[in-house]
């Protein structure tokens, strides 16, 4: 889960106005040219640091397919250096590992030996909590102030509670890797099995189930067979995952929204105001009740314990399984494959089903989750938050003072775009008519520009929801003008996502979010991998009927017994000093 949660995965009140990073003067003696020969001042954009700055940084490779050219590698490629020859900043690699376990055995082992850190890096968890013990970790509080860019101000107000795990002694020591949080659960169904069963859209818990039934028993995918399951879903890690989750139908009966797999999520309040593990809650016995009745029942894939997120989606895009949540983008991948198996196959998203009471729910995708940090020794924020500005400015298009030109197309002529006829190109090169000699890649596909252009930001730069308003201005009118480049990423969506963009966002205040925000706890680093174990495969058992659901009071019994008492304690000591 903790791999899962740095893949996918997912800042401050304006202070100091419009951000001048160009010619502030580091602590080295560099300095970013910031006039031209005449005198004139350039825009904030425009910079490079003059002798060159080097910053150096970890980073997991793993070995992304369409990631470079073949001439090309992580280390030296198209933009490392062009942000030499633009920027000054070199980019170097401390070190390159392959798996996310070998990082954190770099980042242990240079604490065990006082080695030197990265000048940046990604932490987490018992590693974050580790290099802030040992009192490795640069304070960024008056770099933020100076250099931030004021949209990223903005988010660090509002959302405050992200800085809670890096903040030691009032100090802000990270930066929160933020999450766009549009990703809220959708219901995917096949519009065509409904059409062709002569089904309605459920809009409740029951309706649902007539639903899952006619789907698994009157052979909508036509073969004869009786291979089809209502529901496609990964029960191999709880109720919460990065699609395919049940979170909606846990919504459907209780306020309190449960995750298994990872002790930092969810806790929520009870009814005296205190924190619970929404996993022992006793409002989760209707959803295991719900859950185990289907599988009985034949709805759920048996093997559905077994399997993750891309296992439990195959069952759907080889058409025997006919609804599955998730968020907007499934539309594309993994469901829009559907059509190979059956070209007349349509999958739409649908609103959330009420559960008995017109309960509706789903989680709040969490907005953050690992941070950014930087060596105590490292004497270059102003370079970085240069080159953040330059990359988080690129979602809002011209209008941002740190909106950089050259990349008005996008990155690399060749790389992520092609221009033919004035037409600017960045997919299906075959099918617009570009020469071989001009795709990208020589297969034609489109390329992963990822790890080019965020070694040093951890990720590309992303705010809370900062994609909504093009959602709801393009779910309204896909015809719409698009005016900024988060418009134009929404409107490239299919007319599948688009819709399910829509209905994510119109959903948005059925959000049920986490309420703890602080550190790993001793009691989450002692028992916490247990405690997951424990509770899994707890709901597995009940699910699967191999335990009754009178077995769900036994499971709360031993998660308290085996240290989910210590963790409640903490964390509900945490949040005494915290509250909103």
């Amino acid at each position: 889960m903790k791999k899962q949660k740095r893949k996918a995965i997912f800042l401050w009140a304006v202070l100091s106005g419009v951000l001048l990073v160009s010619g502030c003067l580091s602590s080295t003696g560099k300095t970013a040219q910031n006039s031209t020969s005449n005198g004139e001042k350039i825009p904030v954009w425009d910079f490079k640091y003059d002798p060159p700055i080097t910053i150096t940084t970890g980073i997991v490779d793993e070995n992304r397919p369409n990631a470079f050219k073949p001439d090309e590698s992580l280390t030296d490629n198209v933009h490392t250096r062009w942000m030499e020859d633009n920027l000054g900043i070199v980019t170097k690699f401390d070190w390159i590992v392959s798996k996310f376990e070998d990082a954190d055995t770099k980042i242990r082992l240079a604490l065990a030996v006082n080695g030197k850190l990265p000048d940046t890096l990604s932490a987490e968890g018992d590693i974050l909590k580790y290099l802030l013990k040992a009192d490795k970790l640069l304070p960024l509080d008056d770099a933020i102030e100076k250099y931030a860019h004021p949209k990223l101000k903005e988010a660090l107000e509002k959302y405050a509670y992200t800085m809670a795990e890096v903040t030691k002694d009032g100090k802000i020591y990270g930066l929160p890797r933020f999450s766009a949080g549009d990703e809220g659960t959708v219901m995917w169904i096949r519009k065509d099995w409904l059409e062709k069963l002569s089904l309605n859209p459920p809009t409740t818990i029951s309706e649902l189930e007539n639903v899952l039934k006619a789907f698994s028993e009157q052979d909508p995918n036509g073969n004869g067979e009786d291979d089809e399951v209502g529901l496609a879903v990964p029960l191999k890690e709880g109720p919460w995952s990065w699609m395919g989750q049940t979170d909606a139908i846990a919504g459907a009966f209780s306020r309190q929204m449960i995750s298994t797999s990872d002790i930092k999520l969810f806790w929520n309040e009870d009814e005296k105001g205190s924190l619970i593990f929404g996993a022992v809650h006793p409002d989760a016995k209707k959803y295991l009740e719900t859950m185990a009745s289907w599988m009985a029942k034949g709805y759920m894939d048996r093997d559905a314990g077994m399997q993750d997120p891309s296992q439990a989606s195959e069952l759907a895009v080889n058409g025997m399984a006919g609804v599955m949540f998730g968020p907007f983008w499934m539309g594309a991948w993994p469901l829009g494959d559907t059509v190979k198996v059956d070209p007349e196959a349509a999958w739409q998203a649908y609103p959330l089903p009420a559960g008995p009471d017109g309960l509706k729910g789903k989680a709040q995708k969490p907005l953050y989750g690992i941070y950014t940090v930087f060596s105590k020794d490292f004497a270059n924020m102003e370079a970085w938050f240069a080159y953040y500005n330059k990359l988080l400015a690129k979602n809002f298009g011209p209008d941002d003072p740190y909106f950089d030109p050259r990349f008005a197309q996008g990155f690399h002529e060749g790389y992520d775009y092609v221009i033919m006829n004035d037409k600017v190109i960045t997919v299906n090169f075959a099918t617009e008519g570009v020469p071989n000699d001009k795709w990208p890649l020589a297969d034609g596909s489109s390329m992963d520009m990822r790890w080019m252009l965020y070694p040093l930001t951890g990720g590309a730069p992303a705010l809370p929801y900062m994609n909504a308003d093009a959602i709801r201005k393009l779910s309204e009118n896909s015809e719409a003008i698009v005016t900024t480049p988060i418009e134009q990423a929404i409107k490239g969506l299919n007319s599948a996502q688009l819709t399910a963009a829509g209905v994510a966002i119109a959903e948005q205040g059925l959000e049920i979010p986490n309420r703890y925000h602080g550190p790993l706890t001793d009691g989450m680093e002692k028992h916490g991998v247990f405690l997951q174990k424990l509770a899994t495969e707890s709901y597995l058992s009940i699910i699967y009927g191999e335990k009754p659901i009178s077995y769900f009071d036994e499971f709360v019994a031993q998660f308290y017994k085996n240290g989910g008492d210590v963790i409640t304690r903490e964390v509900n000591n945490w949040y005494m000093e915290n509250k909103p």
